[in-house]
């Protein structure tokens, strides 16, 4: 694009920058001249005819860098540059600010033609950028002898400042690695102070601490947001996060500080009206948050920045108050915390135009949050100290009173000991009794059910852990409810001891057991026993009931059962139940095939 200037009148007025033999750094926001657009809008065509006729009222500017504040009118900068060598030279400009909206560079040379055009901004993918990196940075290049006039229209809903350096290609590489190293580190230790506090959280539940890892780790993105390497790495390809990530940083950021505060200092207890205030400030700053996609920028970034004050001077008075009254960890929170929120009052207040741009106060909030971890974890230490210290005297305390009360016994225990060891012994005596009760079938004198369940989860673990066999018969009186009707109950009584002994007594191992199940049913458990040696326990206990003969009212009766046996070795994806069920099953094929005999399952 080449847009001649009709006259050269005008040119005298601007001061001029050399950029020959240029050895580190040039701040050249002294240098710019600048003009607002408040009741005039100036195009790019009205710029460059006043190159040649001075009608624009250009102001000189004075400061380091210059600030307006939040100005959301368009502001016109103009560099003019001279290159007095006989070679072409490559510059960089960088903006420190990567949060303005839009930069449109132009570069047009003395005889009012633009040899460059370049657009950067938070509103353009990092990608689209004309250099790749996390600030604003513009590449230009200056031929020999020549002079230069440099033109950047800026537009911003935040703060608008425009801090600008220029470079040589080499210089600057050479001072982003130390910037680079500077800030990982920085990011480090936020990220590092996160995951350790909420590493505590999880061991002690100490909710101070997992808001305090969720402060950290919002300050740490609101630094890189403010420094532009989210928009440079996280969110390039997001429009809408790279112009509005700061109004929901900063409102979580303010939420996380907050609760924990409330927390760390206790205020739920010594201060419960001051706690509730607390709360609802915290709310206020999560719909903050939330109002985000609802609201325009430029409202919600000055609440946001009118807050910081507030809250950070109500932080150190509520420090003061628990620390005047006795609470001691709050003294390095007091500390560590005025460091850190006299740096971000500082930064704020520098938005609203009130300090110019400096070295300080563009690396105050990054001194003040590392000043904040490090005085915090001493703040942590300290607390942690005070509560074992704590701990230790109220231990001390204890084992004295603790000590005086066996001495005090002690003279007592002589007398009492063989009437105490008397009681035990029938104490004993009862518990043994109350357990054989608890486990015996009142009727027959064997174990009951619940033993039984018992017995054979037990077996049931020790068959899987050792893979062997275990083995279960279900033992079933047959026709026991006719013989019931026919010879009363008292003779179905006597019929359910008779077998229980008979059982019982056909049983030769230790390991082996006999339940009685329910009603007329009985259950055996048979330890490192397979199928055929069920089979052969069954028969046995089938023909010692069959061959014994029960007497009522004088007859001599006999009764007969039917058998179910189960047997395998349990596998880790079975459960007991199955050996049940099976058994079960095998003791209806009993029933089935005629009764009085043992079946196994097909």
């Amino acid at each position: 694009m080449l847009l001649p200037v009709l006259a050269q009148g005008a040119q005298h007025s601007a001061r001029v920058v050399s950029v020959a033999e240029q050895s580190g750094p040039i701040s050249v926001s002294a240098s710019l001249d600048y003009v607002e657009q408040s009741h005039r809008v100036y195009t790019i065509e009205d710029i460059l005819a006043d190159q040649a006729v001075g009608d624009i009222p250009w102001i000189s500017n004075r400061m380091d860098s210059p600030g307006f504040g939040f100005d959301a009118n368009t502001f016109w900068f103009r560099l003019v540059v001279s290159n007095s060598t006989q070679q072409t030279l490559d510059r960089l400009f960088e903006i420190k600010n990567p949060v303005l909206d839009e930069v449109l560079f132009y570069q047009v040379d003395a005889d009012g033609y633009i040899v460059n055009v370049s657009k950067t901004g938070d509103r353009n993918p990092a990608s689209d950028r004309p250099f790749f990196h996390h600030n604003l940075v513009l590449p230009f290049e200056i031929p020999a002898g020549e002079t230069h006039y440099l033109y950047f229209r800026v537009t911003t809903a935040g703060s608008l400042e425009f801090p600008l350096e220029m470079w040589t290609p080499g210089d600057f590489q050479e001072r982003d690695q130390v910037k680079l190293l500077f800030f990982g580190a920085l990011f480090g230790i936020l990220v590092v102070m996160g995951v350790y506090n909420f590493f505590i959280y999880a061991l002690f539940r100490d909710e101070s601490m997992v808001y305090y890892a969720a402060f950290s780790i919002g300050l740490m993105f609101f630094l890189a947001t403010m420094h532009g390497f989210t928009t440079q790495y996280l969110w390039s390809d997001t429009p809408w996060l790279r112009e509005n990530a700061l109004v929901i940083v900063i409102p979580l950021t303010l939420f996380f500080s907050l609760m924990f505060s409330r927390h760390f200092l206790q205020l739920e207890q010594s201060y419960p009206r001051l706690n509730q205030m607390i709360i609802m400030l915290a709310s206020l700053c999560l719909v903050l948050a939330a109002a985000a996609p609802f609201s325009s920028y430029g409202a919600l970034i000055r609440l946001n920045a009118t807050m910081v004050i507030p809250i950070c001077a109500g932080g150190i008075v509520v420090g003061l108050l628990r620390w005047l009254g006795g609470y001691k960890p709050a003294r390095y929170f007091v500390i560590a915390w005025t460091a850190f929120l006299l740096a971000i009052t500082f930064f704020a207040l520098s938005k609203f135009g009130l300090f110019s741009r400096s070295g300080i106060s563009e690396y105050a909030v990054q001194l003040g949050a590392v000043a904040e971890a490090v005085l915090f974890a001493f703040a942590l230490a300290d607390r942690m100290n005070t509560q074992r210290k704590a701990f230790v005297k109220a231990q001390a305390k204890a084992l004295d009173l603790q000590k005086r009360a066996n001495e005090r016994l002690e003279a007592s225990v002589a007398e009492r000991t063989q009437e105490l060891q008397g009681a035990m012994e029938e104490l004993e005596d009862a518990n043994q009794r109350l357990q054989a009760l608890s486990m015996q079938d009142g009727l027959t004198g064997i174990r009951n059910r619940r033993y039984f369940d018992e017995k054979l989860e037990r077996e049931w673990h020790r068959a899987l852990r050792n893979q062997e066999s275990l083995a279960m018969l279900l033992i079933d009186i047959d026709f026991f409810k006719a013989f019931n009707d026919k010879h009363g109950h008292l003779a179905g009584d006597e019929c359910l001891k008779l077998v229980a002994q008979l059982i019982e007594r056909t049983l030769t191992r230790p390991s082996d057991s006999v339940a009685r199940y329910g009603g007329e049913e009985f259950a055996v458990i048979l330890p490192e026993t397979d199928m055929e040696g069920a089979v052969h326990v069954a028969e046995n206990i089938r023909l010692a009931i069959e061959q014994e003969a029960l007497e009522v009212e004088g007859q001599c009766l006999h009764v007969t059962v039917s058998i179910g046996a189960s047997a395998w070795i349990p596998q880790p994806d079975q459960g007991q139940q199955e050996l049940i069920a099976v058994a079960d099953q095998s003791l209806y094929l009993a029933k089935s095939a005629g009764r009085n005999c043992t079946r196994i399952p097909v």
